[in-house]
């Protein structure tokens, strides 16, 4: 959905945002379909008596990856908005929340889950996992070295983001905090890189794989599957 002139920032406001919308609650709408019921429990949002320590738990990393970010790679405060920020502000944190709820409910709550069913763990993060980063390929637009660093930025992040998942009692929460956090501060905090998209991705995946490192070994008492066989 990106590298669309429909979504460049002068004409982006409403027809852009008005597809994402729709585009994201239809992904929202058909994983419901697909688990064959309307019970977000299905597809892992749970709020049990420790959603809101693994809400702060996506929140802290999802923070500390645009901390990482900001520090490594070169950039400036200095970002203007389209939009009046009594209007900017809503606008993103809506559709920060609907991507972070439509798109862990289709690659961790359905997609992952489905895998978990029939394959290795390690396995099923894996593919999962890379049907994420191939899910952000703009067929449209075959730039073959783009796609290439982008897929893989993604596919660490969906690493990320299914590792939340599991370490968290297959719950959604956390998965979805770290995902829409990712989004809501990008498009909030006026900081713009001075970078090339093809580096800025590059060091995008490191970091992803650094909090991975981190994430994999923190001791989260609600671990219901381990990374290898029984």
């Amino acid at each position: 959905m990106s590298n669309q002139n429909l979504y460049v920032n002068n004409r982006y406001f409403p027809y852009g945002y008005a597809v994402h919308i729709a585009y994201y609650s239809a992904i929202f709408l058909v994983t419901l379909l697909f688990v064959g019921k309307i019970d977000f429990s299905a597809i892992g949002l749970k709020l049990g008596s420790s959603w809101k320590k693994y809400l702060l738990l996506g929140l802290a990393f999802g923070l500390l990856f645009y901390a990482i970010k900001t520090n490594v790679i070169q950039g400036v405060f200095s970002r203007s908005y389209y939009l009046p920020l009594e209007l900017h502000i809503p606008a993103y944190i809506l559709l920060g929340l609907l991507i972070g709820l439509a798109e862990e409910s289709a690659f961790r709550g359905f997609i992952l889950e489905s895998f978990i069913e029939n394959y290795k763990p390690l396995i099923a993060v894996l593919v999962s996992s890379l049907l994420f980063g191939i899910y952000h390929v703009n067929f449209f637009d075959l730039n073959f070295s783009w796609w290439t660093y982008y897929v893989l930025q993604a596919f660490t992040g969906g690493l990320i983001m299914s590792v939340l998942y599991l370490k968290t009692g297959r719950n959604l929460i956390a998965p979805i905090a770290y995902h829409s956090t990712n989004i809501i501060i990008g498009q909030l905090i006026p900081w713009s890189t001075q970078v090339n998209g093809e580096y800025l991705l590059a060091v995008q995946s490191l970091i992803n794989l650094a909090l991975l490192s981190i994430l994999v070994f923190l001791p989260i008492s609600r671990i219901n599957i381990k990374f290898t066989e029984d």
